[in-house]
């Protein structure tokens, strides 16, 4: 695949993949980079597809005309389930992101029109707020890996524990600011969304330690890059967060729903 092919013929793939295999779904919603606009000539459709009863949520990679498909198979209850109980402890809302994002190739009816609003509600609401032991743990984490990439003496040491870094402080700079989080690409996506200049300036701080990693003979704060100086406190207090939301600190988790 050399080309990117337009939503219409995306959206016309989708359309007869339901028609033939998946009549009895309600919705159909068209998710993933297809539904942003960051489609790749490889990128893969995401296909939520929701019915009135499902035994249990399934998930499935199929073709369909030559395109790799993920087919999401969920009723309301399983799919309120999966973004409450398994998606939102963690920071994530992906299903609930794919809803509010995507487009119902299906008919409309009632059913989408309470799917958005499930949707709409859950993103609202924000991730549960971190408990202070989790905050803890995190900043210990962190400060832990940051003595280390100070105590590297190979490249590879270096970057490898610069990887391990990136996911967490991005986690934690969305998590303490009372916003959602991500995975893989999507953890930049959010992050560049929420604050820009901290995605840029990790971004750039992981790229110094790829391209121009030189071992310190006295590990110190000033051998890290320095826009990951401020985070090596091993204090909560310390941490670069304009956004930390009231009750940060509260010792139970605030699940939604």
């Amino acid at each position: 695949m050399t080309t990117i092919p337009s939503y219409d013929a995306i959206r016309a793939i989708a359309e007869r993949l339901v028609l033939e295999h998946y009549p009895t779904a309600v919705v159909a919603i068209i998710g993933g980079s297809f539904a942003t606009g960051r489609q790749t000539p490889s990128s893969d459709i995401d296909l939520l597809l929701l019915f009135d009863h499902v035994d249990c949520a399934w998930r499935s990679t199929i073709v369909a005309e030559g395109r790799t498909v993920e087919l999401f198979g969920h009723d309301v209850a399983t799919f309120t389930y999966f973004c409450k109980e398994v998606d939102a402890p963690g920071g994530t809302a992906p299903l609930a992101r794919m809803v509010l994002e995507g487009e119902n190739i299906a008919a409309p009816g009632q059913q989408h029109a309470q799917l958005l609003a499930l949707a709409q509600a859950i993103d609202g609401r924000g991730p549960p707020v971190l408990e202070v032991d989790n905050l803890q743990r995190r900043r210990y984490a962190i400060t832990t890996a940051l003595e280390d990439l100070l105590d590297s003496r190979h490249p590879g040491e270096a970057l490898a524990v610069a990887c391990q870094l990136y996911p967490a402080l991005a986690d934690l700079h969305l998590r303490a600011a009372g916003e959602w989080s991500g995975e893989g690409k999507h953890l930049f996506r959010r992050l560049q969304a929420v604050d820009a200049y901290v995605a840029g300036q990790l971004d750039a701080a992981l790229r110094l330690v790829a391209s121009d990693f030189r071992p310190a003979s006295a590990p110190s704060s000033r051998s890290l890059p320095p826009c990951w100086r401020p985070w090596a406190a091993p204090c909560w207090k310390d941490l670069p967060c304009r956004r930390r939301p009231t009750g940060a600190f509260k010792t139970s988790c605030a699940r939604p729903g």
